[in-house]
Formats: C-alpha cells, structure tokens, sequence
C-alpha cells in the first residue's frame, strides 16, 4: 500500500485515488474487466459478494468519483492481494477504510459558495441531537440528501420513515456538512406547533439581533421589524425574513409529527434549503420543489457492521472474540435491522455478558407486541414488535440490577417527562420514590441500572430518554395504572417546584409539566386540578412571559369550568391568577374588579381563611399599586399580612409575601427608610428560612438595594445590588426576569452614585439582553429602554436623550395607556432632561402639567407626585431667583 503523503490531509480524495492507483499498478498485466470479476467473486466477511463494474473501477483509479461502499474498495483491495498471492490484513484495510472515508466525505460535502465580493457571516441556532451509538454512515442515504441539496430546483428535502430509523442523525450529519460557506443554520424541533413556534423565534432574535447584517447604529435592532412581542410573531418574521433575505441559509424541521402544525411556518425562500425529517410521507407533507429521500431500515451488512464494531468496544463480549457474523446476522435480522434496537440489544449484551444466541432465545421466547408504535394516520410498517421486544427486554434486565419492581417503576416514571433535561433529583423526590417504592440509594441503583440498558442516559444531574421509547413504555402501562403514574409524577413535580432550597431548574420542571400535560393531562383533573397545574401561570410570569401566562391560563380556566362548575375553587383561583396577568399586561383596573369578584365569591365559598382567599386578597390589594395609589395598597397589605400569619404562620409563603409588599407601600408612600428597615427585616428570616442563596432570599436582597438607595446611600446600594446580582447570576442566570431587573437598578443606583458613563454601559447592554429575553415591548424592557434614554441625556447629550424619550412615549401609552403611572414617569423624565438642557421655562410647563395628570391620576402621597412636586418647587424657585436677580 501506498506511503502516506502529505496530499493525505490537504486532499482526501487525491490521496484516496494515489493508493487506488498504486494498488492497480500491482497488476499491470490483469485488465479492469478481469479484475472487477474478480473483486465480484470476493466472499466479504459477512459471506456477501458485491458487484464491481469494470466502468466504474476505471472511473475511481482516475480519480472522477470514489465508490458509494467501502466493501467495493474492500473487495478491490482483496483480489489485487490474492492475485498478488499474499492477503489483507486488518491493520491493511482499516487504514483503506479511513483513506475511502475521508475522500467520500468530502465528494459529498455540499459546496457552498458565498455571495460574489462579500463574506458572509454563518449563525448557527439550535442543536442537533449528538451521533448516536447506532449511527452508519449509510453513504447512500447521505449523498441523496447532499445531491438534492444542490440541486437548484430542489427547496426541500423530506426525510420520511419510521420513528427510530435515523431521519435526526442523518439531518444532522447534512447540517454540519452544509456548514461552511457562511448564512443561517438553525435547528428546529417541530415536534409542536409550540415547539416550533419557539424555535423560530429563538432564531428569529438571533437574526435580527444583527449576527448575519453589517454593524448597525449602537443600541439598535438591526432589522426595522424588531423582535416581535412573541414567539407567533417572531415566528412569523423569520418566516418573512427566509422569503425575502439574499443570505443563504439551511432549516432543518426536526420530528414534524404532525403537518398541520406548520401551517403558515413551512420555510421557503430563492436562497435557502430546508430538511424535514417526519414519519409522515402522506399528500400533506410533499410540497413543491420538495424531494423525498425514504429512510428505513438498516441493510442487512451495515446492521452486522454496527453489531460487529459495537461489540468490540467490549473485549468482554462474546467471551473475548467476536462473534461470528453469522450470529449478528441473525441476531440483526430478528431485530428487523432497526437501528434503535440494535443500539438496545448491543447495550444488553456489553453490560451482561450474555451470548447472541443466549439473547436470540430470550428474544424469542418472550416477544411482546407494542400495539400502535404509529398513529393511524401513518400507518407502521411492521418493525413495531420488534422495537417492543427489544426494551421490554432491556428493562426485564434491568429489573435484575436493582431492587425488584423498581427499574421497571422509575422508567414508567421518566415516560411522563420530558425526554431530555429531566433533573435527577426530581426523580429522588419523596413522591417519585413512593411511586418507585425504593429509597434514595435504591432510586439511584435503578436509575443506573436503566443507564446500563441503554434504556435512558443518566449523566448525574440530569435523565434524558428517547421519545421514541418514552412511547413504547407509556403504552405498555395497564390503563388502570395510569391516572396513578400521573398523578405521582405530577405530585413529584409538585414537591420539587416546592422545595426549600430552591435547587432545581425551574425551567426544566416547567419542560416536564408540559410533557406530562401531553402525555396524561386527563388523569391531572381526577377529584379537582392537580395543584402543578397552578405552576403555569406562576412560571410564565416570573419569567416575564406574562402574555404566555396568560393564554395558559384561558385554557386551564375553560377546562376547570368545564370539569369542575364555575365555583370550584380551582376555578376561582386559576381566574385570579388569569386577572393577575391581565394587570401585569397593563390593564390594572381590569384585574381590580377581576379580583374583587373573584375575593368575594371565594369568601362566600371557601372562607375568609383559607389560602386561596388571602392570596386572591393579596393580589387584589396589590392592583391600587399599579394605578398609582400605593397609601390604598399599604393600607390594605397591613392587615392581610397580620390575618395571613395568624392563620398560615409567619413562614408561610403568602405571609412572607405580604410582609414584601407593606415594605414596598411604606417606601412608595414616602417612607424610605421604613421600607428599608422592612426589606432588611425580611432578607434576614428568608436567609435563615430558605438559605442565603434561595431565589426569594436574593432577589429581596434586590428589594432592599433599592430601598437603601431611596434613604439616602447611593453607595451601599449599588454594592447591595451588585450582590443581588451575582446571586441572581448563579440562581437563575443572566436573562431571567429578576436577574434582568437587578441589573438594570444595579445600573440606575450607579447612576446616582456619580457614575454616570458607568450607568449608560450597562443600561446599554441590559436593555440590549431584555429586548432579546422578553422583546421590546415588554413592560420590563421599556422601564429598561426609559432609564437608557434618561441617563444617555445625563451623562452626555440631553437632545438626544429627550429624542428617545418622546419616541418611547408612543409606545408607553400604547402598551399602558397615557395616565398610567408608567407613561407619566416618563414624560417626567422628559422634562428633567429639557431643564438640564437649559429650557427652564419649558421644563416647568411640562412639568406642571405632569404634576397635575399625577395627581389626578396618583395620590399626592405617592412617592413619584412627592418627588415632581419637589422638582417643580426647586425649579420655580430658582426661576424667581433669577429673575430678582439685578
């Protein structure tokens, strides 16, 4: 065989077509007909024979194209070796097989070439799923999908076949092969309309953040749409963006079950291609310019490749030989070659040490029908059965590495959840355990156990488990024992979103509640709605997605009346928490005579003290708040916190809550170091309730910041916050909405602080981070986008920042209506600017008129008319002071 050289690593297919060459040199006197007879009548390892055309020998010596297999090259390389009267070895052929890999790898990356006379910038979104153990190069598979990705007529290519056979991984390989030439990539999980809504709009963000444009003017969207106000139009901008751009890009539509979920979202554009990869391949998913590539099965030499090099990463195996292909064959066969299951079976074999033929009698022996692996409107093709056979099995071994019954309860349990991301500890909750009947240690044991099969992947924190297996075990649970699994995992979703410490992703418990809605959503409204349930609207909102909460909670409201009659007190509550949202959207005194309904019905109902009462109450009382009259909400939360402690305990959540909320009236009323004193007060019993580091402990902590900073210390207030924020950082990370708030006040108190360029840096990059987390609209992004324009005036050019200033007026009043607190905060604002600016006279016009709007609209104890009344006193005195001046 041929010396490397160093045209090897420049030139893959040079080099691959050198050592062809050379090999043929070895017999000159034999011709390409001969030989290829020859190469034919090789008996390869699996007792195949494969065909080689002299026409096409003749084409991959002078190098015009490499073959699609390597057992042709295999075959080549043998009967050059027999006629030369030696044979290859396996060192031989494993470094024919890498030459033959690389040079088939590159004739088949997709060239992609950028616009003329410009670079183009790649942006890549989404993550494609990793190799999986049971990936092949399947080189027929991946050149159809290359060569229909050149093709000019070809916008769309449809990878259509059974779950488990492959479609991600082989949309994967494509994508990173398409990579290169520069444009969008993203990555899209099309499982759901929500899912994909999501992941359009996570691409959407990055694109209009700039990524792919030129520079744009500091601190604005590169793209004149914006970001949208939510995933559906954020979606629909993409959309927008993929039909008009000259960029090129590649979306890949990952798991599209249902078709009719892309309705209005299929990606079309003159320069960009899609990958779709579905089990469908009915009339609804073959669309114009689309080309089908089937994907099926494995053949029957690549499933006795994968078993045979799978194997072999266990010297164990086979009792330290491999076995014989023979076996594999029949063992591959009996799996109907579905990659899934051979991925299963391998696993079973390593981690047992059972034989091919020992695991081919258990197969047969105890075969299981899955009844439906597909829905009826995409009918299996036969392989179900065996997929069916293959876990059950695998978790039949299981069983015996762990505590009996246990392996086999903690899988059922993970069905119900998310298929990735599922923290461990939600599994080692109290509820999931009594469901698993096993305690902390025997939890892990089966957890691992599971791990070893190949039936979950357990990487210490965190459970993923196929879809497509979460499927298979769901369905093999007895109907009677369902509502029971759901209301477990429910429970243990429950107990976790509860817990003291605060440890688990939140995030990650809200992925597994939707998965479990999904999955069982029936079984949660068994004798009234599961208390999880209440979590939606809770999440949603404090994560700042509160038009979300909103429509989950429409939803949930409308099948608790249904279910359960208008005066269930699930219906009442989720009807609060829906009012709740609607004030937080801007529409405060909507929400007030919401709640003040709903807190008398649940009076009438429930009583006076029971939990949902009080916090119906709470958030009732909180509402004159946002209509300016903080005295009105003070007077209300003083009693509420006195009646919820007597009932519920100083500890209780809602009481805690209240003890928030009558610091907060206290400092907006006037009272700023009374509402310091109070958030220190409180700061201190959550540190020693919950822990230091708890979510509600820090973000107090964020509370009280301000509060030290309204009585009078500047300094000590932002290093308050500059803790908050650290701790917000590590709890949450740096988009969350509590983190995205401290550090905006973090930026305002180094404001005040004399450090006013410092202010507008990060008031830049806060706002920049709340428009991508929560989109330029958001009640929290516009407070953000205020205070940027405000001190951007202060600390360098007040026409500038009064120009931004009236061009968020617009939209404030829009979004909150023109005498919302928020819209005369900001015409204050404006008038401060103009005053510094040098305008006086102007300034104290629009500020008198400001004043009196305040005080029509708020109360003259409310902490802002207090503070434009003092400012129009100074302003005017000092006005007068001039003027007498000689």
């Amino acid at each position: 065989m041929a010396e490397r050289s160093h045209h090897q690593d420049s030139a893959p297919r040079v080099a691959f077509t050198a050592a062809l060459a050379q090999l043929r040199r070895r017999l000159p006197d034999v011709s390409d007909e001969v030989l290829a007879r020859r190469a034919s009548g090789i008996a390869l390892p699996s007792g195949r024979r494969i065909a080689v055309n002299a026409r096409r020998l003749g084409e991959w010596i002078n190098g015009r194209s490499v073959p699609r297999d390597f057992e042709q090259v295999h075959a080549l390389v043998q009967a050059v070796e027999t006629a030369a009267g030696g044979s290859a070895t396996g060192q031989s052929l494993q470094r024919w097989r890498q030459l033959w890999r690389a040079a088939h790898e590159q004739q088949r990356a997709p060239v992609r070439t950028p616009p003329a006379g410009k670079s183009v910038a790649e942006l890549v979104v989404g993550r494609p799923p990793s190799d999986a153990s049971s990936l092949r190069e399947r080189p027929e598979l991946a050149t159809a999908i290359d060569d229909a990705l050149r093709d000019d007529a070809v916008r769309q290519v449809l990878l259509t076949g059974p779950g488990g056979s492959g479609k991600s991984q082989l949309a994967a390989a494509a994508f990173h092969r398409a990579r290169g030439g520069g444009g969008l990539f993203a990555w899209v999980s099309a499982s759901s309309r929500q899912s994909l809504l999501a992941g359009y709009a996570r691409a959407w963000r990055a694109v209009s953040g700039g990524a792919l444009d030129r520079p744009t003017a500091a601190g604005r969207a590169a793209h004149p749409d914006g970001y949208g106000h939510d995933e559906e139009t954020q979606a629909d901008l993409l959309v927008a963006w993929l039909r008009t751009t000259p960029q090129p890009w590649l979306v890949v539509l990952d798991d599209a079950d249902d078709p009719a979920d892309l309705d209005g979202l299929w990606p079309i554009g003159e320069h960009g291609r899609s990958i779709v990869t579905t089990r469908r391949r009915d009339a609804m998913v073959l669309r114009p310019a689309a080309r089908v590539v089937q994907v099926g099965m494995f053949t029957g030499p690549e499933s006795v490749d994968y078993l045979r090099n799978r194997l072999s990463l266990d010297p164990a195996a086979g009792q330290g030989e491999p076995p014989p292909d023979a076996e594999l064959a029949g063992l591959a066969a009996a799996l109907g070659h579905f990659p899934l299951a051979l991925s299963q079976a391998a696993a079973f074999l390593i981690d047992t040490g059972t034989g091919v033929a020992a695991y081919r009698r258990l197969l047969d022996d105890e075969r299981e029908r899955l009844a439906d692996l597909f829905p009826s409107s995409s009918p299996a093709d036969g392989h179900d059965r065996t997929v069916a056979s293959t876990w059950q099995l695998a978790a039949q071994r299981a069983a015996a590495l762990a505590k009996p019954g246990t392996a086999q309860r903690l899988l059922e349990l993970v069905s119900l959840l998310a298929p990735v991301g599922v923290p461990q500890e939600l599994l080692l909750t109290g509820a999931a355990r009594a469901r698993i009947g096993a305690d902390r240690r025997e939890a892990l044991v089966a957890l691992r156990a599971l791990h070893r099969l190949s039936l979950l992947t357990h990487d210490t924190a965190t459970v993923a488990m196929h879809a497509l297996v979460q499927r298979a075990v769901r369905e093999s649970v007895p109907d009677a024992d369902l509502p029971g699994l759901a209301r477990a995992a429910a429970d243990a979703l429950d107990e976790a979103w509860a817990a003291p410490d605060g440890g688990l992703p939140v995030a990650a418990l809200y992925d597994s509640l939707l998965a479990l809605r999904r999955a069982a959503d029936e079984f949660l409204w068994h004798g009234g709605m599961h208390p999880v349930l209440r979590r939606l609207g809770e999440h949603l909102m404090a994560v700042g997605r509160t038009a979300a909460a909103r429509d989950v909670l429409d939803e949930l409201l409308e099948q608790a009346r249904a279910r359960l009659g208008g005066e269930h007190r699930d219906a009442i509550f989720v009807a609060a928490q829906r009012a709740q949202a609607v004030g937080e959207l801007g529409d405060p005194a909507a929400a007030l005579a919401d709640l003040s309904r709903l807190r008398h019905d649940a009076q009438r109902l429930l009583g006076p003290d029971h939990a949902d009462t009080l916090w119906i109450r709470l958030h009732e009382a909180l509402q004159p708040f946002e209509l300016g009259a903080p005295a009105a909400m003070h007077a209300e939360m003083v009693p509420l916190r006195a009646h919820a402690a007597a009932v519920l305990g100083d500890g209780h959540p809602l009481t805690l809550a209240a003890r928030r909320y009558v610091a907060l009236g206290q400092g907006m009323s006037g009272d700023a170091a009374a509402a310091r004193d109070g958030f220190e007060a409180l700061a201190a019993e959550l540190a020693r309730l919950r822990g230091p580091a708890h979510p509600d402990t820090v973000s107090t902590l964020s509370d009280l910041g301000r509060w030290i900073g309204e009585a009078g210390d500047a300094e000590l207030a932002v290093q308050t916050y500059q803790r908050a924020v650290e701790g917000l950082v590590a709890v949450h990370g740096p988009l969350h909405h509590d983190t995205l708030t401290a550090r905006h006040n973090l930026a305002y108190w180094r404001g005040l602080a004399g450090q006013p360029a410092a202010a507008v840096a990060e008031f830049g990059v806060a706002t920049q981070d709340a428009e991508r987390a929560l989109g330029p609209r958001h009640p929290t992004t516009l407070t953000f986008r205020t205070n940027l324009a405000y001190w951007t005036g202060l600390a360098d050019d007040p026409a500038a920042g009064m120009a931004a200033l009236a061009e968020l007026q617009t939209v404030v009043e829009q979004v909150f209506g023109p005498t919302h607190p928020r819209a005369l905060r900001t015409r204050q604002l404006h008038a401060q600017l103009r005053h510094r600016g040098g305008d006086v006279a102007g300034a104290v016009g629009e500020l008198t008129a400001v004043l009196a709007d305040m005080r029509a609209v708020q109360s003259d104890d409310h902490l802002r008319t207090g503070e434009a009344a003092q400012l129009l006193a100074s302003w005017t005195a000092t006005s007068h002071d001039a003027a007498a001046s000689p």
